[in-house]
């Protein structure tokens, strides 16, 4: 038999040595899987992977972030995009000058440049990217989003082409357990598929599943026809299901009864080639979620035997391994031993080791010899409900130790119900040589007592470098939504661009308010924000208004609206 073929398209800044590939080789054995590395230049890389589509003719191609872009564009192929970045260029600009590969490349090449001029490059492409879509690719093409994914969200603009598309809870870098979940199905989904549908009708199909719904002898004879008809997929499913569920919760049959019956309603509108596709994927996640269910309570109910303090141990620890790693994992792990804390406070009532307001980031370098708080206190959390962790947990106990899921389950099992109307958000802003603004440092806080608890903390450590503190209450929904400032400095005939559900403070170096006046005509710096770089600009003050000011800016020459709090005196 030939063997079958995955092309594997890598992220921007990437190579074809990304563990991704390793995985799905190590996953998926009886398939070769050929992972390029593509050109930088986006004009070469389309010539150089349409070629290299025509030579090795793919079974299926899937493209992560960049690679995503560049899969949609190769046409009359089965495809999987996985958090596609359609608008790579806007990614670009924010990383101008020289940068340096993720993964080691074939050439040996270990920086790459970023310039104005492959930006436009990019642009140009990017406006094409939908052309000649045709109605093969619409079947065939199939899309994963994370629902974490703060650096591109392509969900919607992808809708506009196409139908098959799949949220799943992970954030833009693609971890090998959402490969696993997700991914992996998918593909041999597309790499198995089912022969000719003549073999076996649909109608009989659906009927040999309820059957084995059912139970029992008919239910054995029910899997004994699916194979004898070869249609392995089917098989698959129904014997998951009888061994996996039937044997141990005889209640979910009702539901998978249900699930059959609503494809069996709309059989006339599914091709027999998309409905196999899309009741595998229905039917199997409804047997992960009873699985997984039953899973959360188990490990949930092993939780309650547990020691606070060992609980606070494990998902500190788990805290720190994820630090600049995954921010949903550090939300969970933080979430849920702050529940573990409370009990230990409950637990404990005669030690009075922590009272009830003492945030757990101040506990865990008391309790873990591996937490260093100037190395770690800069990372923060995100805001998710307790419906999104529990979800995100049941899709992940696989990838934790026993002992360690048992302390997660419980621990957000028992969150609180009530839930925080915002959030403050302590950004550090530094000047870089080249006057672009670094603001990567920041901490997130549940309110502004601790934040100006910590920026009490910043204010006495190394000033050098240091332009201001910016402190922003943000609400929950909005999290993260801006990385940078909540005002748009734009032309004076326009309205300033201000988010009115930010409340926002500006601080000296030295912790105090920027409150400072100026007149017209004097000099200052202020930071400038477009939507896209942050960077600090001079110019001269030109007229004052009620909450800004317009200032000539020195380098170009033109009038620019700037927020007062975003205005100083010039630097030496």
């Amino acid at each position: 038999m030939k063997m079958k073929k995955i092309l594997f398209l890598h992220g921007f800044g990437s190579s074809g040595a990304t563990q991704t590939a390793e995985y799905l080789r190590h996953k998926l054995p009886e398939a070769e899987v050929i992972s390029p590395d593509i050109p930088l230049d986006p004009e070469k890389a389309l010539r150089f992977l349409n070629k290299l589509c025509h030579e090795e003719n793919p079974d299926v191609i899937i493209g992560t972030s960049m690679g995503a872009m560049y899969a949609q564009q190769m046409h009359g192929y089965h495809k999987i995009m996985v958090n596609p970045a359609f608008h790579v260029s806007e990614i670009m600009r924010q990383n101008m000058g020289v940068n340096k590969f993720l993964n080691p490349r074939r050439d040996g090449a270990e920086e790459f440049t970023i310039n104005e001029s492959l930006c436009r490059k990019y642009e140009e492409m990017e406006k094409e990217q939908f052309k000649g879509i045709t109605r093969y690719d619409k079947k065939h093409t199939y899309a994963f989003f994370g629902t974490e994914d703060t650096l591109v969200n392509g969900y919607d603009e992808y809708l506009e082409y196409y139908t098959e598309a799949t949220k799943y809870p992970g954030e833009h870098s693609l971890l090998q357990k959402w490969v696993k979940v997700y991914i992996i199905p998918c593909v041999m989904q597309i790499l198995d598929e089912a022969p000719d549908s003549e073999e076996m009708s649909a109608e009989e199909t659906y009927q040999l599943l309820a059957d084995v719904s059912g139970g029992g002898k008919r239910a054995r004879l029910a899997l004994e026809k699916l194979q004898d008809g070869h249609r392995n997929i089917w098989m698959d499913i129904a014997q998951g299901y009888y061994e996996k569920l039937y044997s141990v919760m005889k209640t979910a049959r009702n539901g998978f009864k249900k699930i059959t019956k609503e494809f069996v309603t709309d059989l006339d509108k599914i091709t027999p080639r998309s409905f196999s596709q899309y009741l595998q994927i229905k039917l199997l996640r409804y047997f992960e979620d009873q699985c997984n269910e039953k899973e959360f309570n188990k490990y949930s109910w092993k939780g309650h035997e547990m020691d606070s303090l060992h609980a606070m141990l494990l998902l500190t620890d788990m805290y720190i391994n994820n630090c600049g790693i995954s921010l949903g994992e550090r939300t969970i792990a933080y979430d849920a031993a702050t529940v573990w804390l409370k009990r230990y406070n409950d637990e404990h009532p005669e030690e009075k080791r922590w009272d009830e307001d003492t945030p757990f980031v101040d506990v865990m370098p008391l309790i873990s010899a591996d937490y260093d708080k100037e190395e770690l206190d800069h990372y923060d959390i995100c805001y998710m409900s307790g419906e999104e962790e529990i979800e995100y947990v049941k899709n992940s106990l696989s990838c934790y130790d026993d002992d360690t899921a048992a302390a997660l389950c419980w621990g957000l099992k028992h969150q609180p119900l009530e839930s925080m109307g915002r959030f403050v958000i302590l950004t550090k802003v530094m000047v870089m040589d080249s006057g672009r603004l670094d603001m990567t440092e920041r901490a997130l806080f549940f309110n502004m007592e601790d934040a100006e608890k910590e920026l009490e903390k910043w204010t006495e450590q190394n000033r050098k470098h240091v332009l201001c503190y910016i402190m922003r209450e943000i609400p929950k929904e909005e999290l993260f939504v801006d990385e940078l400032t909540p005002a748009i400095c734009g032309h004076t005939e326009k309205p300033l661009d201000e988010n009115e559900e930010y409340v926002e403070h500006v601080f000296e170096p030295s912790g105090f308010e920027r409150k400072k006046k100026f007149k017209e005509g004097s000099e200052v710096d202020y930071i400038f924000y477009d939507g896209n770089v942050a960077e600090l600009r001079h110019g001269g003050i030109a007229k004052e208004e009620e909450i800004c000011y317009i200032i000539n800016d020195s380098k170009d020459g033109i009038d620019v609206k700037v927020p007062s709090r975003y205005v100083m005196p010039p630097i030496a």
